[in-house]
């Protein structure tokens, strides 16, 4: 199978790299024409047809960027004296057409290596995008089972319990018991997908959110706002997801249970900030080790333009800081992409408290 799709690869590569190698020659033919039409000198053409090698080197594969080098030495012969020949006489003609064959192959080498560079960092990022999603899915999993499947199975022992089946408070008891359950399965349903994030816009869906992870997770967050332009559906999901990792980790890792979320309007950006004062860590070190959920939210902030910075110390507390640029919103709008409604909010709320 691995060698079929080798294959396959292959073949499908063949007549693109055959195409830009018969472009780059032809450009180089119709460059050399012109150059011996003008009478351009050969360090003119050298450099006229190292730009042509370059930019080929960008576009295509390592074939066919050597096929256009070896054309562009055949050229180059061609109009060195003595004219309408493939002989040269002269010393520093010939050192001038090696030196730009040995300079060709060093820049097809560099865009070769930067393009493999780019294409590891590229899988590297997309490994690491997909553990995130396969550590999300293993820790909702491990909610259902762990906890909403065994309170379920709690409350069907105690239905087959027949002494306390009549009683109000029995009664009362596994009411209130399956109330809490859809609860907690709907806070896991919103991880999933946010709904009102649609329909009621960032702002309050955020302020929704905190109030229910706060009851969720027994915790106060201060939430505080500006008045925000209208938003498209990307950047708000992009900046709602953001901050759902943030409040996770900083529940799990920051020893404390008090947190301050603010979500302002900065020249030329959006600023949404998650700060705590739990234990801190080395935002370096961290980022170097690939921690996934920092990982997970730079990500989403490069699909939109924006930007993750991380202040935080040793026992000092940590603030996650994401920027979004307002030129990301109104190419978003631009392009005609979904807008949610915050307009629908437009009342300054400072310092509200969850409880």
């Amino acid at each position: 199978m691995g060698r079929n799709l080798l294959q396959s690869e292959m073949q499908s590569r063949g007549p693109r790299s055959t195409t830009l190698s018969l472009v780059g020659s032809l450009a180089l033919v119709s460059l050399t024409f012109i150059c011996y039409r003008l009478r351009l000198n050969l360090a003119t053409a050298v450099l006229l047809c190292l730009i042509v090698v370059a930019l080929l080197s960008l576009a295509g594969d390592f074939f066919s960027s050597i096929v256009v080098s070896v054309v562009a030495v055949l050229c180059l012969v061609f109009l060195a004296p003595p004219n309408d020949s493939f002989l040269v006489s002269d010393t520093q003609d010939v050192v001038a057409i090696a030196a730009f064959f040995i300079t060709s192959f060093v820049i097809i080498g560099l865009m070769y290596r930067m393009r493999k560079l780019a294409n590891e960092a590229l899988t590297r990022v997309r490994r690491q995008l997909v553990e995130v999603e396969e550590l999300g899915r293993r820790r909702i999993a491990g909610d259902l089972y762990d906890d909403v499947c065994q309170r379920l199975t709690l409350v069907a022992l105690k239905l087959q319990e027949p002494n306390h089946c009549d009683s109000i408070a029995f009664r009362d008891e596994l009411r209130n018991e399956v109330s809490k359950i859809a609860s907690d399965t709907q806070a896991l349903a919103h991880e999933l997908h946010f709904a009102r994030l649609e329909y009621l816009g960032l702002a309050t869906s955020i302020r929704a959110f905190c109030r229910e992870f706060c009851e969720q997770r027994e915790v106060k967050i201060d939430f505080s706002n500006d008045n925000l332009p209208d938003l498209p559906l990307q950047i708000s999901t992009c900046l709602f997801r953001v901050l759902q990792e943030a409040l996770h980790n900083s529940t799990e890792h920051s020893g404390v249970r008090h947190f301050e979320v603010e979500l302002r309007v900065v020249p030329d950006a959006i600023h949404l900030t998650v700060h705590d004062s739990g234990h801190g860590f080395d935002p370096k070190e961290k980022l170097q080790s690939g921690g996934l959920g920092l990982v997970s939210m730079q990500e989403r902030l490069k699909l939109v333009n924006g930007r993750l910075f991380i202040e935080s110390q040793v026992e000092r507390g940590t603030t996650i800081h994401a920027y979004v640029p307002l030129s990301s919103v109104t190419d978003s709008m631009q392009q005609g992409l979904d807008l949610t409604p915050d307009y629908r909010y437009r009342r300054n709320c400072p310092g509200e408290y969850f409880r």
